[in-house]
């Protein structure tokens, strides 16, 4: 038996206010009125028009923002960011450099070059287990290169090398040393590239060409 733990199995784990109608009133000033001085106005003709196109422009770029249904997920640059670049610069969001999604407490993966990330179902695609990372696991794999099934790097937490005598955490000597290269040979057995292991905060790198289902499992 080895003197670390490497039995790590299967884990169980904007705001845009829709137009006002010629006839409706705010705040009780009719279309004709104007209140000096609280200072609203009607919108009345080509004002509710500029309004309409307005919030039509902001729901076209809402629904081309990739899609997070849980608050563990995230991205880089945030959804936020990535709506206001899409404004700013119209399609930003077709080829965002070096994009990044994880799971806080479980590990992210950055995707090399440019990443069209308009409409992405994030969560269907990819899923972070316990030391574990799955994409495109429950749906059908775009051709390398395509989507998310790209060149990047994964970045796995909670990755430690266990004294199974004493059940302590080890973070240097020949214990580590030993499970780094148990770590090589796994990322050799995935065909993936180990890139580092940071033994204090339990962290492997490696990196990928396409994406499949990676990890201590």
């Amino acid at each position: 038996a080895a003197d670390h733990d490497i039995s790590l199995g299967k884990a169980n784990v904007k705001n845009a206010s829709p137009p006002l109608k010629e006839t409706q009133k705010q705040n009780g000033i009719g279309d004709n009125e104007n209140h000096k001085g609280g200072g609203y106005i009607s919108l009345s003709g080509h004002r509710a028009g500029e309004a309409a196109i307005v919030f039509e422009y902001g729901a076209r770029i809402e629904a081309l923002m990739p899609k997070l249904r849980h608050a563990d997920y995230y991205t880089e640059p945030k959804i936020q960011e990535l709506a206001s670049r899409e404004r700013d610069e119209p399609g930003y969001c077709k080829h965002v450099k070096d994009f990044v999604v994880g799971r806080r407490g479980y590990g992210s993966i950055k995707f090399f070059g440019e990443t069209d990330v308009r409409r992405l179902d994030i969560e269907s695609i990819v899923q972070f287990n316990n030391r574990e990372v799955l994409v495109y696991m429950d749906g059908v794999k775009p051709p390398v290169g395509q989507g998310l099934n790209k060149p990047g790097e994964v970045t796995l937490l909670n990755v430690r090398c266990v004294d199974k005598k004493t059940g302590e955490v080890v973070t240097k000597g020949p214990l580590v040393e030993k499970y780094t290269k148990l770590l090589i040979k796994k990322a050799e057995e995935q065909g993936v590239e180990f890139a580092s292991y940071d033994a204090v905060n339990g962290e492997w790198k490696f990196k990928v060409d396409h994406f499949s289902r990676y990890g201590l499992s």
